[in-house]
């Protein structure tokens, strides 16, 4: 592939969309096209964005495998062409992630999103070798190479070259224990990959050959996380900084406080759609959602930094 031609495409703020629930805790396929809409109606499109569909903020690990699919296929009809779009296709199965990357092909998905294996430990050979498969059972789809490094597996630079051969995997979502490991991997795969900082290092990133970052903020204020990438594309990095540092760091901050307390992404999400009057809902088991308190403590947050239709109910 071309690779210069997949680094224009997958470009700027990508956005892990959640996966919204009824009061039943079933798939509100509506809610989700709804809140999709949202953020490409923004600006989330081809070039300046793209979203990551069920993954790990999508709740990926407490649904269904047909209910994977389904959400995947309504992000992408909700984007309508206008953005990428990439699903989250990691599993402790092989099977499972290859029937994801079959499905992502058939419907025309820009690409998927793809970890080692886990659970299991995975060793340098089993990574290739998982990502060989998926790769030789699909015909079109890009591949992004994901680092979890935190499941016990840490990709390593030997690995990245390996996988570098495969024509279609052509992105990386990076992220390692160790940041000057980082920076070097920047330097050294960012002409191979299109590279998505998931460190919170958006300015070196984009310095070094990056092409976009994760952020869940966007979610309920895209209009920000376009403009801290329209400064980081016209080079213009303190004052990107600036605002990441004001604005993305103390949500942020928040989050972390949630994770101790529960698990999962999307709670603290879906609480700030709420909050600015868009469809949340509920969480499923093991998680919770937030409280009253904590409701209060993160309506806050977003009014400080200026999340816009912050309401007070």
């Amino acid at each position: 592939m071309d690779i210069e031609a997949v680094k224009q495409s997958l470009r700027g703020p990508m956005i892990p969309v959640i996966t919204n629930l009824h009061d039943d805790l079933s798939i509100d396929h509506e809610a989700i096209k709804e809140n999709v809409r949202f953020v490409v109606d923004a600006g989330i499109v081809t070039g300046s964005g793209a979203l990551l569909a069920v993954g790990a903020g999508g709740d990926f690990p407490v649904l269904t495998l047909a209910e994977r699919k389904a959400v995947c296929g309504t992000i992408l009809e909700a984007a309508n062409g206008q953005t990428p779009v990439i699903f989250g296709a990691q599993d402790t199965n092989p099977e499972v992630c290859i029937e994801i990357a079959r499905h992502a092909d058939e419907l025309g998905a820009w690409g998927i999103q793809m970890s080692p294996t886990y659970y299991y430990a995975s060793s340098d050979d089993d990574c290739v070798r998982l990502y060989e498969a998926v790769h030789n059972a699909t015909r079109r789809i890009n591949i992004m190479i994901y680092n979890t490094h935190w499941e016990a597996y840490d990709i390593s630079t030997p690995t990245l070259e390996r996988l570098a051969e495969l024509p279609r995997c052509t992105s990386l979502k990076w992220s390692c224990p160790n940041s000057g490991t980082y920076l070097r991997t920047l330097h050294e795969f960012s002409d191979r990959f299109a590279i998505i900082d998931n460190q919170g290092l958006q300015v070196m990133n984009r310095m070094m050959g990056g092409t976009g970052y994760i952020t869940h903020l966007a979610t309920l204020w895209p209009e920000h996380d376009l403009h801290v990438w329209q400064l980081l594309e016209n080079g213009e990095y303190a004052e990107a900084q600036r605002l990441l540092s004001t604005i993305n760091w103390p949500f942020q901050q928040f989050r972390g406080i949630m994770w101790k307390r529960t698990g999962s992404e999307s709670p603290v999400i879906k609480t700030g759609l709420e909050i600015c009057g868009r469809p949340g809902g509920p969480n499923r088991l093991p998680v919770r959602s937030c409280n009253a308190e904590e409701r209060e403590d993160m309506r806050q947050r977003l009014e400080m930094i200026g999340v816009p239709a912050v309401s007070r109910t």
